[in-house]
């Protein structure tokens, strides 16, 4: 959306608003004019700045419009200059704020300009019992349920909850631009002990008047310091998806290491069969000249001077060809360890003991189309 459209419209629509009769009517209609005559003279310049492909300059001057008087086409004109200055999350706030207010009449412009900043987010769905507040990098977004995935910058990211009963839980996520990673917490997250783990003790003959309500669905306001000694079960074998990769591939690599072997190895054939028979036809013209063929070709006579040429041109072939038919066996044999070495990986499998603690940290890798990741979660 270009910012001139609007431009013309605003620059008359910053209207005086109502005088308070607390203030003489003179006194407020001179500061509200100098505030409104500064607002536009702040939005000409970040049109002027916007028209000439300076976004940065543009932000900054819609940014000093906007905070002297808060109208939705300003809103509109910052949000596209931060988007096209690269302030994606910036821009993605302005443009929902927008969005949220009755008076903006361009609402298709916002929503485009929405899904253009979005493009370029990263979005966290984060589920947690209701009332869960939840914090992303140290700033607090609010609490649960959320109507619909956070925005955030595409890459690493620290997820904290804290749910109503006062446990806690963190997950580091990377998401990618474009997509939307789900956050979970809950009854399958590791809790972990409340702020002050050593609540007041209580006289047993006088029991609170209110004692705390812990539901057996929720885990205890206190839980033991040390995790629950899990039931000991056979281990078993995972056959990691990576080896069967390696395995492939390293087949793949010495079929063709060979292919090229075979190739070259036939041409250097050919190519000796053509240098043995120039060397035949050297040979039996210098018996008759009676010259010795040793050396001849060093500093030939005008008559061998062609047939001594095309012995050399051979004998490069023979050695180039060699060369390569030696590096394609090469190949070929680091490819074929690499498929057996990949094969043994993928039958042997890794140990997984079943019995590992649930309060261990984990890493779970993700994929979707066109994007992937991995996520970290731990209890503290």
């Amino acid at each position: 959306m270009k910012a001139r459209p609007i431009a013309f419209a605003l620059l008359f629509a910053f209207a005086p608003a109502a005088v308070s009769v607390s203030i003489p009517r003179a006194a407020y209609a001179q500061t509200d004019d100098a505030l409104t005559k500064a607002a536009r003279a702040r939005f000409q310049e970040g049109v002027d700045a916007y028209d000439k492909g300076n976004f940065e300059a543009a932000r900054a001057a819609f940014k000093q419009a906007y905070a002297l008087r808060q109208h939705p086409a300003v809103l509109l004109n910052l949000a596209q200059s931060s988007l096209k200055s690269g302030h994606y999350l910036e821009a993605s706030k302005m443009f929902q704020q927008y969005l949220n207010d009755p008076q903006g009449d361009k609402k298709s412009d916002a929503q485009h300009g929405l899904a253009d900043a979005r493009s370029k987010l990263g979005r966290l769905d984060v589920t947690a019992p209701p009332g869960s507040e939840v914090t992303v990098d140290s700033d607090v977004v609010g609490k649960t349920p959320f109507g619909e995935p956070i925005d955030v910058e595409a890459g690493n990211h620290t997820v904290h909850t804290r749910l109503p009963d006062g446990t806690s839980s963190e997950q580091h996520i990377v998401v990618t631009a474009g997509q939307v990673q789900p956050v979970r917490f809950g009854a399958t997250a590791t809790m972990v002990t409340p702020t002050n783990p050593n609540p007041p003790v209580t006289n047993p003959e006088n029991p609170p008047a209110n004692p705390p309500n812990n539901p057996p669905n929720n885990p205890p306001e206190n839980p033991p310091t040390t995790p629950p000694t899990q039931p000991t079960q056979p281990s078993e074998r995972v056959h990691p998806t990576a080896a069967l990769g390696v395995a492939i591939g390293g087949g793949v690599l010495a079929v063709g290491g060979f292919i090229l072997a075979g190739v070259f190895a036939g041409l250097k054939s050919t190519a000796q069969g053509n240098l043995t028979s120039v060397e035949n036809e050297i040979d039996a013209a210098a018996q008759q000249d009676g010259l010795s063929t040793k050396g001849l070709c060093n500093n030939p006579p005008s008559k061998y001077q062609n047939a001594c040429a095309t012995l050399k041109s051979n004998t490069d072939a023979v050695n180039q060809d060699a060369t390569v038919a030696n590096v394609g066996v090469a190949i070929g044999i680091v490819g074929l360890a690499a498929a057996a070495g990949g094969l043994v990986w993928f039958l042997v499998g890794v140990k997984k003991d079943s019995s590992q603690s649930a309060y261990a940290p984990r890493v779970m890798p993700w994929a979707g189309p066109g994007t992937g990741g991995m996520t970290f979660s731990a209890s503290f």
